[in-house]
């Protein structure tokens, strides 16, 4: 038998039993506010990086070449938030064929001049097209 107390008594733990959900949807939703992801792009030659710039927030076209004591060059472009490397002298240009990036995980590779060219993020790892990166 039912009294009219558990009645209330019964709808105000069923409320209560929802107050956790409340409590994290809103911390989810202030954090994920907070940590908007930053990409960065980051070059490389031979594993030490040589030259790093922040593509968030990034307007305009900025150029940076890398040049070696051979004589070897990448004329490497960072326009808004992508990166390409347009003009090199290595003899495959596949570095050059390769294009504009500009998420999170992808790589440009000159072999030739052990060039590298990525886009990382602040964050952890991200899913990018279905394929998880670091």
């Amino acid at each position: 038998m039912l009294r009219p107390w558990d009645i209330i008594i019964i709808v105000f733990l069923i409320i209560l039993s929802f107050t956790p959900l409340a409590i994290f949807s809103i911390h989810e939703r202030n954090t994920a506010a907070a940590n908007i992801p930053v990409k960065t792009a980051v070059v490389s030659h031979d594993g030490k990086q040589i030259y790093k710039l922040k593509l968030t927030n990034h307007r305009g076209t900025t150029t940076y070449t890398y040049r070696a004591a051979n004589g070897d060059y990448n004329k490497i472009v960072f326009k808004n938030d992508k990166v390409a490397i347009t003009d090199a002298n290595c003899s495959d240009q596949i570095c050059v064929k390769r294009g504009w990036i500009s998420k999170s995980g992808q790589t440009i590779v000159c072999l030739p001049h052990k060039l590298l060219v990525e886009i990382k993020t602040n964050q952890g790892s991200t899913t990018q097209g279905g394929l998880v990166t670091e």
